[in-house]
């Protein structure tokens, strides 16, 4: 599963209580959304890079989910530096470059590597189902969870569906563009798959009740705190302050 790829290491970051990680997470998150300052930003990029470190998650994989992040990274510069006004930087011809567009859209791609990289750190080394015990845990409604672990679940059903239909279309030698017939054709297989997702549903949710399912899910382990996770707590406490104060 895509939430996954990074659970099977052994590193002290994989190991730490997944409360802790949640606790953690939420406030660097919120501060890498709203800060408005370079420095912060750029702290709390340096916090996750150090993140990655401790976790060993430097591999071919890591740099392919941040080119995607930074893919979508190429419409800011695109449009920010030549849309916004103030200090002329470049000019040539009807186009001008901006001071105040380029460092906003600094800001913007520091900001979406910093929240790609904490998320990858802190959520995506642990597994999907630690993560929903700890939201339990947390005071998470208990229907927000369960919702939260079927869709994860799920998806990857879905998506191996939606898979299996288009597939079907291209045996029949369907060619997409924009003539009516496409547009039939996409609003048929959304419907389609619409409905098989509704199938597959009420399939699961009877094979649950058929086994007893109450809406909660039985526990066998808890977690507990160790001097490691204390540590890392009160290290990430005193970085989440750093990064404020700059």
């Amino acid at each position: 599963m895509q939430l996954e790829l990074f659970s099977g290491g052994k590193s002290l970051l994989h190991h730490l209580d997944a409360r802790i990680k949640i606790l953690i997470y939420l406030p660097f998150i919120l501060l890498s959304a709203l800060t408005n300052h370079t420095p912060q930003t750029l702290a709390t990029l340096a916090t996750g890079v150090v993140l990655l470190s401790i976790g060993q998650l430097w591999s071919r994989l890591l740099l392919q989910r941040l080119a995607a992040v930074n893919t979508f990274m190429l419409f800011v510069w695109a449009t920010l530096p030549f849309s916004l006004a103030g200090t002329t930087l470049f000019e040539t011809g009807p186009f001008s470059i901006s001071r105040e567009g380029v460092d906003l859209a600094m800001l913007i791609t520091l900001k979406a590597n910093a929240i790609a990289i904490l998320t990858i750190t802190l959520l995506g080394t642990t597994p999907v189902i630690a993560l929903s015990h700890a939201m339990l845990h947390l005071g998470v409604p208990t229907k927000l969870v369960t919702m939260f672990y079927f869709l994860y679940r799920y998806t990857g059903v879905i998506l191996s569906e939606f898979e299996r239909m288009k597939r079907m279309l291209q045996s029949r030698g369907f060619s997409p563009s924009t003539g009516m017939h496409t547009l039939k054709t996409y609003a048929y297989f959304t419907g389609m798959l619409f409905i098989k997702s509704y199938e597959r549903a009420e399939r699961v949710y009877q094979a649950l009740l058929l086994r007893g399912f109450t809406g909660t899910f039985p526990l066998l382990t808890h977690f507990t705190l160790t001097p490691k996770d204390i540590l890392f707590a009160a290290a990430a406490a005193i970085s989440i302050v750093i990064c404020i104060k700059l």
